[in-house]
């Protein structure tokens, strides 16, 4: 058959929802890269984003729709394709005819002798749709109508009892494109004034971050010379917090891709900022930013974070943006919750424990530590921080500042999570503590 424009932008999509599922890929990474490498109009850009995010973000529940009329597809592609075909028919504003047309269209493409099996599945589950919903089982319908592990709904109803249904639709959401631009370049008046000129609305502002209405900015030149970049205001704010100042020698300490390195240098200019990570890739791509913006107080080093003590040197302002779970980006990056198991917050939580004693170590008598992770998991937030300051008897928790236009909820020692109630912002953790010269406890 004559493979059309429309036909091969779905066989794109199969396989991109293929790479993403089974070769692990993440989603935004892997929609970039084939953004880059295909000549898409910006409403097919859409559209495949579109399918791309709802399929991961409906996975458990589309599956178990599938699973009602069919057992072990041997094909991936042709259960990519069902996946795909029974997200446009149940959340997105299709006709319906047209979608199981177009996926006997795509099947011929993939297998031809699978295209009554695509037709009869689909006609299937659009025919029984309403049965096969109610005959979830009460104990499975959080999770299968959510699309979130059976482990992970009765982790959220432990750590957030009354919240924890509005915490899950509220990461099933679509994202928006979040830039910072360098205060050292821009005014607030000028960058809003670039804005108004490529014909971008701002839907939402927290200090130097802006959420966006379109990817009109990747245009501009000051986009293209770094003089703007990618940055959500969670990850901004957790930065900010650190207060450094230009005598103060700052450790970035799990820093890749360098974000955060960037912000701490255009907001403080430090006497000296060190950005680590423990990848030789990773480092690779710290040292083109640091090539591409020139800094002289900016370093460069491969470093394990439990062993910050290797640097030999004690630091007054240390960033620890934890290896974590991620929860709080899952409106990006939607199928890491499906990759995740139970016990990884286990082996997590011990990571971060070691991270943070080495730190502690390498802190200077009032020096500072602003402790943030991208997840809103207790065990990884307040539970640590509840340890800390238990085993560190000459640490005390500072307050964490966040702009009023930004919903937060308080745990008991003063640490910050930025709540799901925010539209915008990614679901961030964030705790700043001090190191008192003398402790005259016991």
């Amino acid at each position: 058959m004559i493979k059309t424009k429309k036909n091969n932008i779905k066989l794109d999509i199969v396989n991109l929802l293929d790479d993403i599922l089974y070769e692990k890929k993440y989603s935004n990474i892997q929609l970039n890269y084939y953004f880059t490498k295909n000549k898409y109009s910006k409403k097919e850009k859409l559209f495949i984003t579109n399918i791309i995010n709802i399929v991961i973000k409906n996975l458990i529940y589309v599956d178990y729709l599938i699973e009602k009329c069919t057992k072990n597809i041997k094909k991936r592609k042709i259960k990519q394709l069902l996946r795909i075909s029974v997200a446009q028919l149940f959340f997105m504003n299709s006709d319906n005819s047209g979608v199981v047309f177009e996926a006997g269209e795509i099947a011929k493409i993939i297998n031809s002798h699978q295209v009554g099996f695509i037709n009869a599945t689909l006609q299937n589950i659009l025919k029984n749709k309403e049965n096969f919903d109610k005959e979830i089982l009460p104990t499975k319908k959080e999770s299968i109508i959510y699309s979130y592990p059976q482990w992970f709904v009765n982790k959220l109803k432990l750590d957030f009892p009354d919240d924890y249904l509005e915490i899950m639709k509220s990461y099933k959401k679509r994202s928006y494109l979040s830039v910072r631009y360098d205060k050292n370049k821009f005014t607030k008046e000028t960058f809003e004034n670039l804005l108004n000129k490529i014909d971008t609305q701002i839907l939402f502002s927290v200090g130097e971050v802006y959420y966006l209405s379109n990817a009109n900015i990747f245009e501009t030149e000051s986009f293209k010379n770094g003089e703007i970049v990618i940055q959500d205001a969670s990850s901004y704010l957790a930065v900010k917090n650190l207060k450094a100042s230009q005598n103060d020698i700052v450790l970035d300490a799990c820093s890749a891709p360098g974000g955060k390195s960037l912000a701490i240098l255009q907001l403080f200019n430090p006497k000296l900022l060190i950005s680590t990570d423990i990848h030789e890739h990773k480092i690779k791509i710290l040292q083109d930013l640091k090539n591409r913006y020139a800094y002289q107080n900016f370093e460069v080093k491969l470093n394990d974070a439990t062993k910050i003590e290797n640097l030999n040197k004690k630091f007054d302002k240390i960033l620890l943006d934890m290896p974590c779970s991620g929860l709080g980006v899952l409106r990006k990056k939607p199928e890491k919750i499906y990759e995740l198991e139970s016990g990884d917050f286990k082996n997590l939580k011990k990571i971060q424990k070691k991270i943070f004693e080495s730190a502690f170590n390498s802190l200077k008598n009032d020096g500072e530590i602003v402790y943030s992770t991208c997840t809103f998991s207790k065990n990884e937030n307040t539970n640590n921080v509840k340890y800390f300051l238990e085993k560190y008897k000459n640490l005390k928790i500072e307050e964490v500042v966040i702009p009023e236009n930004v919903k937060v909820l308080k745990d008991e020692f003063g640490g910050i999570y930025i709540s799901y109630e925010n539209e915008y912002l990614d679901g961030f953790y964030i705790a700043k503590f001090k190191k008192i010269k003398k402790y005259d406890g016991d």
